[in-house]
């Protein structure tokens, strides 16, 4: 049952075609002229207008037109004679559903008027889906930004203290991602760590957001490097057994009085380490597997241990900066690192850090293809 308006200056079509309707339950309104068509469909609501397209003053194009900016979704019936049907297709292309000569068969008309009718809630019901769509959309887009959100206020500030200086960059593909990083000290120690969780997206980054408690927990105990390792391999393979999420990851200790540096990694990009005193690069490359492929003993984790001196730098990253590609498909390699660290190596953290990002920038082409993380350490 529908509300349908029906047009057409021939009172005896005007009355055959509303008994029609009527007998098939649909509630029926009528209009002598072009004129008083517009004006009801201005003032009521109907699903589908059935106009005849030769009428004075306001011919059945004016009548569509009216429905059609009244709502879109109405459907429109034209009623021609056999001579306009040039006219009819014309009013079709601004339209109208179809068209229909006369002298009318009744049958095709109550045909075409059920027809009209289906498409006209079939675009109802893609509308409605449409709609719910986009209201979907736009409610991923809000939980999205707040996620962003939420994964940056992980990010640790940078920070200039009187022994040391530590710069931190992030930039995620998407907004959130997979890589994650903890800075802690005291008047004794700097322990910093970096993560990179396999792949990208929501669902690296909703693992990231599980797992920052956790390592800050075991850094706060000031545990030791292969030993955060360990604690942290224990905790993913327990929790997230059979999901495939692993993770690479370096930990590392200062000591601010005697110098003494104590690391460890799992499968993690090798860290540089710049020596003042030889102007020579050094690669701290990791000792152990990668994090939650399997569960490993406690001995197993290694750690190793160097000194690092006033004046020395360490170049903390993952994987994101080391494998962006140029033009050519080359990506930029720890060659291509040292290459960017060197010219900036007597900066500052702050400065060393955001010529990195900027030689990484313009070195890549095309979009971002994973997270970067970078982490500058000067000592003082």
């Amino acid at each position: 049952m529908a509300d349908i308006l029906i047009a057409d200056d021939e009172r005896s079509i005007l009355i055959l075609l509303e008994e029609l309707l009527k007998k098939d339950k649909h509630r029926v309104d009528v209009a002598t002229s072009g004129t008083q068509a517009c004006e009801k469909i201005a003032q009521n609501h109907y699903e589908l207008v059935v106009t005849d397209l030769h009428m004075d003053k306001k011919s059945g194009i004016d009548v569509l037109k009216a429905a059609k900016e009244k709502n879109p979704l109405t459907e429109v019936l034209i009623l021609t004679g056999y001579g306009s049907i040039t006219s009819a297709v014309q009013a079709m292309q601004l339209g109208a559903f179809e068209y229909l000569t006369k002298p009318i068969d009744l049958q095709e008309f109550r045909m075409k008027v059920g027809q009209a009718l289906e498409r006209r809630d079939l675009r109802l019901e893609i509308e409605r889906q449409k709609r719910e769509l986009m209201a979907h959309q736009e409610m991923i887009q809000r939980d999205l930004k707040l996620a962003e959100q939420v994964q940056q206020s992980l990010v640790p500030s940078s920070i200039d203290a009187e022994q040391f200086q530590i710069a931190v960059r992030y930039s995620p593909m998407i907004g959130v991602g997979g890589d994650f990083s903890d800075i802690y000290y005291d008047d004794n120690e700097i322990y910093m760590t970096i993560v990179d969780v396999t792949g990208h997206g929501i669902t690296a980054a909703l693992l990231v957001n599980r797992i920052c408690m956790e390592i800050r927990r075991l850094v706060r105990e000031q545990l030791e490097p292969a030993s955060i390792l360990y604690h942290l391999n224990d905790f993913i393979t327990d929790s997230f057994k059979g999901t495939g999420m692993f993770l690479t990851m370096f930990s590392a200790v200062i000591n601010l009085k005697t110098g003494a540096f104590r690391y460890s990694g799992s499968a993690h990009p090798a860290p540089l380490l710049w020596r003042r005193n030889t102007n020579q690069i050094e690669l701290l490359e990791s000792q152990n597997p990668i994090i939650g492929f399997q569960k490993t003993g406690q001995k197993q984790f290694r750690q190793d241990a160097t000194v690092i001196r006033p004046g020395d730098k360490l170049i903390l990253y993952t994987d994101g900066i080391i494998e962006v590609e140029n033009k050519q498909k080359q990506p930029l390699g720890i060659a291509g690192l040292k290459t960017l660290f060197q010219p900036v190596i007597f900066l500052n953290a702050e400065e060393i850090a955001d010529m990195v990002m900027k030689g990484v920038k313009n070195y890549a082409h095309g979009a971002q293809r994973d997270d970067i993380y970078l982490i500058v350490l000067a000592m003082n």
